[in-house]
């Protein structure tokens, strides 16, 4: 047996031995990550990717110094730094590291709010799709605005990753990565991702995570863990202050959602207390939303494309309805977010109305 390779059973019962092989170029590599950044996660679930070659700047004037391999974020608004490299480059020795330092130190020293989610819709486009769609595939229920804020927030505070990929992963190179992780607030990752192919041209990666110690994780882990909270207690940490009808408007808003065969919860980033509904087809929605500072959003942002939406008409006579109940609403966007103050539903006629109004809403979306 051949140390080193892998074998691989086909459909058809023969066995295919992948010798140990490597890439033809770094672009490969680099197309490989982007399309399929699976390849790279360390426990930290789906990474979405924000650029390819994202320009580093060194000073405030935004003028470009440097280019960072790939830009991802977590879906807990990590921003995840991947600089790759090829066995074959000598740089991977020490020079990679003194490169990543510069990213990371001068990006989150002068990168500029907003330039993340711009980078992100860039990319967007220009693979010719959506942004908005593909956020919301990534998201799901989770408001995108306050996304942006948290990833922002993260960048500029150092909360950030580290990563370093390579097919082989020198020694030394492994060494310095678990001494920064154990060391530095950034997460610190190296991923060997080893090559193999086929005679038939198949190829077959295989990676493997350096740099996660024990000691490392536990100091790490529970700044990115919150603590499960009930909607009770996410009313009075966070409402209690805010005027005498904004829990019991709060209390109403959830009752009536359970009447419409509806469930309330907390999202996992404690942004809000979320309604969710089954659709005809199976799939969870989410159409309202209850938000930090008091305000009940009809979350048209996750659900606007779907079919009994998709007319813009719709939307717009849906709105007028509600602002006939409850008066002006935070924004008349068709996409967005237009809320009101959650205390409106401690007046029985309003609340009434909006509960009607909200069965109507379903009617559509369903």
């Amino acid at each position: 047996m051949m140390p080193g390779s892998l074998y691989m059973v086909g459909a058809d019962g023969e066995l295919q031995r992948m010798r140990p092989s490597a890439p033809d170029n770094e672009d490969h590599m680099q197309m490989l990550v982007a399309r399929y950044p699976e390849l790279i996660s360390d426990g930290d679930g789906e990474l979405l990717l924000i650029r390819r070659e994202q320009a580093i700047t060194d000073s405030d004037t935004g003028a470009s110094r440097w280019s960072l391999d790939h830009l991802f974020v977590t879906r807990d608004a990590v921003p995840v730094l991947v600089e790759l490299k090829r066995a074959v480059d000598t740089r991977l020795r020490r020079e990679v590291i003194g490169q990543m330092l510069d990213y990371a130190a001068n990006a989150t020293a002068y990168w500029q709010t907003g330039r993340i989610a711009d980078s992100f819709a860039q990319t967007a486009l220009q693979a010719e799709q959506e942004p908005e769609e593909l956020l919301r595939a990534f998201l799901g229920d989770e408001d995108p605005d306050r996304f942006w804020q948290q990833v922002d927030a993260n960048f500029k505070a150092g909360r950030i990753k580290l990563v370093f990929v390579a097919d082989q992963i020198p020694r030394e190179l492994a060494r310095i990565v678990e001494f920064m992780n154990d060391q530095m607030r950034a997460d610190v990752r190296a991923v060997e991702l080893r090559w193999f192919a086929g005679a038939n041209g198949a190829i077959t990666l295989s990676p493997r995570v350096i740099g996660e110690t024990e000691r490392a994780a536990a100091a790490k882990r529970p700044s990115a863990t919150l603590e499960p909270v009930s909607p009770r207690e996410w009313l009075e940490s966070n409402l209690a202050a805010m005027g005498a009808d904004v829990i019991p408007g709060a209390n109403v808003y959830m009752s009536m959602i359970e009447r419409l065969g509806g469930t309330v919860g907390i999202h996992s980033s404690q942004g809000s207390i979320y309604a969710s509904f089954v659709g005809d087809d199976g799939k969870l929605l989410y159409p309202f939303h209850l938000w930090k500072d008091a305000h009940l959003s009809f979350t048209l942002r996750f659900i606007h494309a779907r079919e009994g939406l998709q007319d813009e008409d719709v939307r717009i006579g849906l709105l007028d309805e509600l602002v006939e109940i409850v008066g002006p609403l935070k924004t008349m966007n068709t996409k967005g977010y237009p809320a009101f103050p959650v205390a409106l539903l401690t007046q029985p006629s309003v609340a009434a109305a909006v509960e009607q109004w909200m069965a109507r809403v379903l009617d559509h979306i369903r």
